[in-house]
């Protein structure tokens, strides 16, 4: 049975590449030459050649289809994704396009869905929250973008288990903050500022007292 990648070439359909970033640099290599030629070798000896070379009484050949596309989704390079720098050896050969959070009325729609249960109001209000603490981020308070991913865990947290509590499901992914006293408090303090209660006093309000 051919690949994704063999079949999308020989039927011309769009093959989605998630986390490309992470791909080995001798895989992207790979995959820059099949959309910069047309042609790439197949680890079972056939070859994907473009169309316009193709023999078709060969087997060995697979005609690359003039509507192959490839999308590739690629974190930005550095911390806290730790990827490869995919944007430096593919970049030249795509149409690149940063992709944002979604505004506030989509991420609502997104976490509605996973969700169904959770009120409105609270949804609303982490929203509110994390877009404060992206913000901060952009701003260079701190490196960690919270992106919608965090607000879905804590939203799927909140369905499976409504018994935890709005302070368990955002433990389960903010906890791992507590290493850094000066953040925990930034993140504790923009929680409570829009009517989220989550942790206690502030480590550094505690120590000056």
């Amino acid at each position: 049975m051919d690949s994704a990648l063999v079949s999308a070439v020989r039927h011309g359909r769009v093959l989605v590449v998630d986390e490309a970033d992470k791909a080995p640099t001798n895989v992207t290599s790979v995959l820059r030459t099949l959309l910069d030629t047309g042609s790439m070798w197949l680890p079972d000896g056939r070859k994907i050649v473009p169309a316009s070379k193709s023999s078709t009484a060969s087997d060995s050949e697979i005609a690359c289809h003039p509507d192959f596309r490839v999308i590739f989704l690629a974190n930005r390079p550095g911390f806290p994704f730790l990827g490869n720098d995919f944007y430096a050896v593919m970049g030249d050969l795509l149409s690149c396009h940063a992709v944002d959070n979604p505004d506030p009325a989509s991420e609502l729609a997104l976490l509605t869905q996973y969700g169904p249960s959770v009120s409105e109001e609270l949804l609303l209000k982490l929203i509110a929250a994390f877009s404060e603490l992206r913000s901060m981020s952009d701003a260079g308070t701190f490196l960690y973008p919270y992106s919608t991913r965090e607000l879905v865990n804590i939203v799927k947290h909140l369905e499976a288990y409504p018994e935890d509590g709005i302070t368990a499901a955002l433990s389960n992914v903010l906890d791992f903050e507590q290493q850094d006293g000066d953040l925990w408090d930034t993140i504790i303090t923009v929680l409570h500022r829009h009517g989220i209660p989550f942790g206690a006093t502030p480590i550094a309000s505690v120590a000056r007292r």
